[in-house]
């Protein structure tokens, strides 16, 4: 998250010049959907490994729960706090989506190893 955070607040020199070559449109919508895609699937599994103290269905639903709520804060820091960024609501859909569908791979690959 601290990675996500970073990236989504602050502004790298050369990064845009990156995107705008690969010519491949709503390419910032594809990033978001990946990290947070990503992200809900980590923290599905870290928080999965407390099986003991929490209910793998419920620990499931609190990191989607939280990727979606982050992903919007960071949204709304983008377009409160910074110069150079913008928030987005596509951006939070994508954030959401991602979420979402990393939600459900989560969900799969961990009741399949549970079973």
């Amino acid at each position: 998250m601290v990675f996500i955070t970073l990236l989504s607040l602050f502004t790298f020199k050369g990064v845009g010049k990156i995107a705008s070559n690969l010519q491949l449109p709503h390419f910032d919508k594809i990033v978001h959907f990946i990290f947070y895609f990503l992200a809900t699937i980590l923290g599905s599994f870290a928080l999965c490994e407390l099986k003991s103290t929490i209910k793998i269905k419920k620990a499931l639903l609190y990191v989607l729960g939280f990727s979606i709520i982050y992903g919007t804060i960071i949204e709304l820091f983008q377009y409160s706090f910074t110069e150079h960024r913008q928030g987005d609501f596509f951006d939070i859909l994508a954030n959401s989506l991602g979420a979402f569908v990393g939600w459900l791979v989560s969900k799969h690959l961990i009741s399949k190893r549970i079973t």
